[in-house]
């Protein structure tokens, strides 16, 4: 009977995922706790092709992590693919007179790193092995222990592990909320609309 109840609770959670969407990257969309923000409101309006203003934005390392992600986030996912992250990368190269991505990464700092890995992987969410390298390399690079940086990454985790273990995948995402060493800058209300979803993933 035990093993009948598991069963059925597995089917009963697999179901509520699938209404929700299909991923950790797909599944949320936290910019709406941002769309007070002119530039995210034209993110939302740009259906994944960004204009200068965009770019310049998300290029710039003194504006805030969270912002810029929320932009990614407000451009959407197409099953498709779409070419927002090919855009950002083509900007950031000239920006920073890069001639590869291997020599942007070492250019970048952490918050403008993070904000391209989270480009790529919506750009591509069924493939998001060159988005985890890069999100890893952001968190690496995360000397002021931003907690977007390390959460965003975390959700990239959580993406790649839906082709593996998604028993990890809570765990993955959970262990950045629990660090209290991160400085809060993302709104809670984002954290919220996020961390509703994956906890759906608690009983795997």
């Amino acid at each position: 009977m035990k093993t009948k109840h598991f069963f059925i609770t597995v089917l009963l959670a697999m179901a509520t995922l699938c209404a929700y969407a299909d991923s950790p990257l797909t599944s949320t969309d936290f910019a709406d706790c941002y769309s007070d923000i002119e530039i995210v409101k034209m993110a939302q309006q740009s259906s994944g092709h960004f204009n200068t203003t965009i770019l310049n934005y998300l290029a710039d390392s003194k504006n805030p992590v969270d912002v810029r992600v929320a932009i990614i986030n407000a451009a959407g996912w197409n099953i498709d693919g779409q070419s927002s992250g090919e855009q950002l990368f083509n900007f950031l190269c000239g920006r920073y007179k890069a001639q590869s991505e291997e020599k942007l990464v070492k250019k970048l700092d952490a918050g403008t790193l993070i904000t391209y890995a989270y480009a790529k992987a919506m750009s591509n969410y069924f493939t998001v092995d060159g988005a985890l390298e890069l999100a890893e390399a952001a968190v690496a690079k995360n000397k002021k222990h931003s907690f977007t940086v390390e959460f965003i990454a975390s959700l990239i985790r959580a993406q790649k592990l839906l082709d593996s273990d998604w028993s990890a995948l809570y765990a993955t995402v959970s262990n950045v909320l629990e660090n209290g060493e991160l400085q809060l800058d993302m709104r809670q209300s984002a954290i919220d609309e996020i961390w509703n979803y994956i906890k759906l993933y608690e009983n795997y």
